[in-house]
């Protein structure tokens, strides 16, 4: 009973009835944070990806939860560009990288009781190649986590007489540890894909990761109640995005999902970003100055539409999206959800024209 009364007082200050227990950090843009999606993705597309990322949800209702990021990934085997020849475009030259590496550090708080958590996550990857186009991965990942809460600026309903809210009556919950750290352990399997456009302008290219993965395989006791038992349950997660060039146009689509299940919750994410490309290859350098901009539009199961858009110039990109409640909750929220950005950067610059691969393996 007192654990199902902690469970109520927490979620009455979250402003959610969701089973605060069973929820992991998650973000809107799923696709910039691949060290909370699948280890296997560790440095699948980049030789060197860095991004940070901001969220901010449910202010329009309570303390807001504020969630941020950063991370960096490469490969350990770096692929480099070379001049063909004095009147040609550069070519990349694709090394043979069998392994990747990641570092990744996020953090969040949430309600009156600032129960939050901070972890820092360190991932890796190897890659075995398919065939001259596609290669599957592989990713473990260790992570050290901090979870805390101040008990002192919590609420609990006994603490209600009937009438009155009176502090000074006893809670009645025996604490644990209001702070308290934990390994985890998580691993992954992706499949990737990649056809590159063979001349320019012709913007048929493909590209595709699908994978699947295991969160708190070792299921991480957690402390905040005397004698508790209670452990984190495991996270069984299936994601998939693609990048599809429609030919002969400067537009290309780039669907995408992501489904997660842990415990009782399940949580379905799936949408689509439309992108425009704009400005022109160098046909001679090898430099673009070729940019994209990109609107999306998806849909979290049972809670929020998101709408969001992109900003790519060269190797640089930043993201914006907001979350629009749908849920029972849109009554006391008006449909507000929050905002998150994202900046990007990697190397080399994905827009660089490519004539050809001289080696085959993605």
């Amino acid at each position: 009973m007192n654990i199902k009364k902690t469970i109520f007082a927490f979620c009455l200050l979250s402003g959610t009835s969701a089973a605060l227990f069973s929820q992991d950090l998650h973000f809107s843009q799923y696709n910039q944070t691949p060290s909370l999606v699948n280890p296997a993705l560790t440095g699948i597309s980049n030789v060197l990806r860095a991004s940070v990322i901001y969220k901010d949800q449910w202010r329009s209702i309570t303390v807001p939860y504020k969630t941020y990021g950063a991370s960096v990934e490469l490969k350990f085997k770096g692929s480099n560009w070379e001049k063909a020849g004095q009147h040609m475009t550069k070519i990349y030259k694709k090394a043979f990288n069998r392994m990747a590496g990641g570092l990744s550090f996020y953090s969040d708080k949430a309600g009156d009781g600032n129960m939050g958590s901070t972890q820092v996550n360190l991932s890796l990857a190897t890659f075995v190649p398919l065939n001259p186009n596609s290669s599957l991965s592989l990713g473990l990942q260790g992570s050290l986590v901090q979870k805390k809460v101040d008990y002192s600026k919590l609420v609990f309903p006994d603490q209600y007489s009937g009438t009155t809210y009176d502090p000074n009556m006893d809670q009645g919950e025996t604490y644990g540890a209001n702070n308290f750290i934990y390994p985890d352990f998580a691993g992954g399997i992706a499949w990737s894909y990649g056809y590159n456009e063979k001349s320019i302008g012709a913007n048929n290219e493909f590209r595709a990761n699908v994978g699947a993965s295991l969160y708190h395989f070792n299921q991480p006791k957690q402390k905040f109640l005397v004698d508790t038992r209670e452990r984190l349950s495991m996270k069984y997660v299936l994601h998939g995005d693609f990048l599809v060039g429609i030919p002969n146009t400067n537009v290309a689509l780039a669907p995408s999902y992501i489904a997660e299940i842990q415990a009782p919750s399940t949580e379905i994410v799936g949408g689509m970003m439309v992108k425009y490309y704009f400005s022109q290859d160098s046909k001679y350098t090898g430099y673009l100055k070729r940019s994209a901009v990109g609107l999306g539009a998806y849909y979290r199961n049972r809670d929020a539409m998101i709408f969001s858009f992109l900003l790519e110039y060269q190797q640089y990109a930043i993201g914006v999206s907001y979350d629009l409640n749908t849920s029972k909750l849109k009554t006391a929220s008006t449909g507000r959800g929050g905002p998150e950005v994202f900046i990007r950067i990697v190397t080399p610059n994905p827009f660089l024209y490519q004539k050809k691969a001289k080696a085959s393996f993605i």
